[in-house]
């Protein structure tokens, strides 16, 4: 595309637009205003504290290597300086539990896995020409159909579509209930596709970044590593460099945002790109030995001069592949490659809380012929998914639009959400009982030494039965904790009409932005 074109289309204004609204209808929810206590990015995977590495070890060729390996194996080097190990976990602390029979056949089941990896099936219709589309499709069946019949981990299919981001089957371990799904689904027409430059490519752009967006925030609450393969050529590349400043800023601001939520999530992705063209695999740097990494000058994958999706992947640890027709095969290696990893955790050594300073992090093994992937650093504090050079009033108009955004991608959507865990039911008097459980919630001090409260956004969509969205209610609610409380419990009054066949409730924590769903069919 031509990254020359995105100024004159306002592209600043459009992507905060797009952010602020649903892809699935016009915006249902009015302007939310961030919370004093933070501004909602959930941060499960780092702290200032705290680094929890996710490492997949090969060899130079790109193979797996399975020996087993200790602590001693490792070592980590953040901005030149060797860090201590702190905790340390190999491959067979994330198997799943042995079972004959699917242990997992909705998302609501993941918390029987514990620390579990899973994966996450993306078919990118949105930004892939039909031909490549149609392929795809062909090799995500055949990949499916050399596995057992009950899954090795938990697998969710979604699809991006020109007119939405779908759930076309929920996580299951059912091999052939996600064969008949990717059979039994129809896919658009990819006419945005059609526009090499201009707005089409701006909106795949827009469109593709809020797709990464909820599905980090919709797989908080999932304990273990989520290994995102993401089939299709993924949102156009944008060289920053010739944009004006403002648009360029913005652009990379989105970038940095949503890469920040994937890492935090533990997402790592892998990216299949079936268009022909160059057949090299992008893979992340390595070093091969601890005095190259103490002399190395890295540098943060958001200051390059441009975005591009297979730097996102990159960036969290995972591999950009390209040009390749075995797309079953390489669906294969990625999942393998994500079921297989050890996790460790340190403490950084350096007590800096600049917000805007990436912080780059290098693996070095003592077999200097085996390579660790990890991805590529972080930034130390949630402020930093800003872009620093941007003044309070674009701040806080970001802000907005990405709790806009959380909040209709959610309840237009029928992906659920699981960072927090949530159940609703009809009472008495015409209003809804929603309960939210202590697990995920950000209780907030009152000033008193013994109580507590949570600011939460409840909100509630319903269905008619072709699938329409014919009406929602939303409200701003604080639940003060009781002694021996367990969880959160707020009220809804709705005024259901009886055409309605199908309702979504969700709820959003104000203190650390988790989100969870639950949804009621024939209400």
């Amino acid at each position: 595309m031509s990254v020359r074109s995105l100024s004159s289309f306002g592209f600043a204004a459009w992507l905060l637009t797009l952010l602020a609204s649903s892809a699935a209808s016009s915006r249902l929810l009015p302007a939310q205003t961030p919370s004093a206590q933070g501004q909602a990015v959930p941060t499960l995977k780092v702290t200032t504290k705290l680094v929890v590495l996710d490492v997949v070890v090969t060899d130079k060729k790109g193979n797996l290597i399975t020996q087993p390996l200790t602590k001693d194996d490792f070592t980590i080097v953040e901005d030149k300086q060797v860090q201590q190990i702190r905790s340390f976990e190999p491959p067979s602390a994330h198997e799943m539990p042995p079972s004959d029979t699917p242990i997992v056949n909705s998302a609501a089941d993941l918390g029987k896995i514990g620390d579990s990896p899973v994966t996450i099936l993306v078919s990118d219709e949105l930004n892939s020409r039909f031909e490549d589309m149609s392929y795809s499709r062909q090799m995500l069946v055949k990949y499916l159909q050399t596995q057992p019949k009950v899954l090795k981990e938990p697998t969710v299919l979604l699809a991006a579509e020109n007119s939405s981001f779908k759930q076309l089957h929920d996580y299951t371990q059912d091999r052939d209930a996600l064969i008949d799904a990717i059979k039994k689904h129809m896919p658009e027409f990819p006419y945005k596709m059609s526009a090499a430059s201009g707005p089409g490519a701006v909106e795949r752009l827009g469109q593709t970044m809020a797709a990464l967006q909820q599905i980090a925030q919709a797989s908080t609450g999932t304990l273990g590593r989520k290994n995102l393969i993401w089939v299709g050529n993924g949102f156009p590349a944008a060289d920053l460099v010739t944009l004006d400043p403002e648009t360029a800023a913005t652009i990379e601001a989105a970038y940095r945002r949503i890469t920040i939520r994937l890492l935090n999530a533990r997402v790592t992705m892998y990216t299949i790109n079936p268009s022909p063209g160059s057949s090299a695999t992008v893979t992340p740097e390595s070093i091969d030995d601890l005095d190259s990494a103490l002399d190395a000058n890295g540098s943060s994958p958001f200051d390059q001069g441009s975005v591009s999706f297979s730097s996102m992947a990159t960036a969290s640890g995972g591999i950009a592949y390209q040009g390749r027709n075995d797309i079953n095969n390489i669906i294969g290696e990625g999942i393998d490659k994500g079921r297989n990893y050890y996790t460790l955790s340190y403490s950084p050594t350096s007590n800096s809380t600049d917000a805007a300073a990436y912080r780059n992090i290098t693996v070095v093994m003592k077999d200097r012929n085996m390579v660790a992937t990890t991805r590529k650093g972080y930034f130390p504090e949630n402020a930093g998914d800003l872009n620093p050079t941007m003044d309070t009033a674009m701040k806080t108009k970001q802000v907005t639009a990405n709790l806009q955004l959380d909040l209709s991608s959610a309840l237009t959507s029928t992906i659920s959400y699981n960072g927090l865990k949530v159940t609703a039911e009809k009472g008495d008097t015409g209003k809804y009982t929603v309960h939210v459980s202590g697990d995920g919630i950000g209780w907030m001090d009152t000033g008193s030494t013994s109580a507590q409260h949570e600011e939460a956004t409840i909100a509630a969509a319903w269905y008619d039965a072709k699938g329409k969205i014919i009406g929602h209610a939303a409200q701003e609610q604080v639940f003060n904790r009781t002694a021996g409380s367990d969880g959160a419990t707020f009220s809804l009054p709705i005024n259901l009409p009886s055409n309605a066949v199908r309702m979504r409730f969700v709820v959003r924590d104000a203190s650390n932005g988790r989100m969870g769903t639950f949804d009621i069919t024939k209400p």
